[in-house]
């Protein structure tokens, strides 16, 4: 059954794993030079914007394409299942972790991870606030310009 530390359990897996992924790919993107390099026209005719478009759309499509692999990697050597981390199973552990769920769970992670993040944010503000412990405010300070 889903509850709320379940949830959060799974939010918190998730985000870790798209966090990695994204270690992965940076790293990857400091030794391999045209991941990591913006590219311009040369001259402002369209053929040169138009290659520059292309090698942009390259760049990025392999940028994602290695945290895809990374994470689905991440998730398949650490042989945890998320959903069943989700529905609160005695055991997330799978025996055989190198099928399509994995990699499937690899493209959540990559492509929701901002969205996860947000929702990890409010779920344990909302847990906080259920159990009676409100989340202190950031410490305010009323100042004034220089007087001259």
């Amino acid at each position: 059954m889903v509850t709320l530390d379940t949830s959060i359990s799974f939010l918190i897996y998730i985000t870790a794993v798209s966090s990695a992924a994204a270690g992965v790919t940076e790293a990857v993107k400091s030794v391999v030079s045209f991941l990591n390099t913006d590219y311009e026209a040369k001259e402002d005719r369209l053929e040169d914007h138009n290659h520059a478009a292309r090698l942009s759309h390259y760049k990025k499509f392999l940028n994602l394409l290695i945290s895809v692999v990374a994470a689905g990697l991440i998730f398949g050597f650490l042989r945890l299942d998320p959903a069943l981390i989700l529905v609160g199973a005695p055991s997330a552990f799978v025996e055989n972790s190198w099928q399509l769920g994995t990699w499937m769970w690899g493209i959540v992670a990559v492509f929701g991870s901002p969205f996860f993040a947000s929702l990890l944010k409010i779920l344990e503000c909302w847990k906080h606030n259920m159990n009676g412990n409100h989340i202190p405010n950031k410490p305010r300070q009323k100042v004034s310009g220089p007087k001259q």
